[in-house]
């Protein structure tokens, strides 16, 4: 076990740390070494003093990094954009 300080924003888990930072809303637990937790810290709620995965957050936080991975760079809009003022100006579309 491994005593950590979770920093809370309402219930949700922002982050953690590994000594006391003395700010609001900061909570002294223990957990596995190994636990989900200090690998991905907000993806979890801090309720009735206990930690519960939100696995519905997670599955949008995941679904949030995929759209912006697969969102088009600004040099490729601005590839798209040259492209389609080119097609306008030579008397298409």
């Amino acid at each position: 076990m491994v005593k950590i300080y979770l920093f809370l924003d309402g219930d949700r888990v922002t982050g953690y740390g590994d000594r006391p930072s003395y700010i609001p809303n900061e909570i002294e637990v223990e957990v596995d070494e190994g636990h989900e937790l200090l690998r991905n810290p907000v993806i979890f709620k801090y309720v009735d003093d206990k930690l519960i995965k939100d696995g519905e957050y997670q599955q949008q936080l995941i679904k949030e990094r995929e759209e912006e991975k697969n969102k088009p760079s600004d040099e490729e809009l601005n590839a798209i954009a040259l492209m389609e003022l080119t097609e306008l100006m030579m008397g298409g579309k």
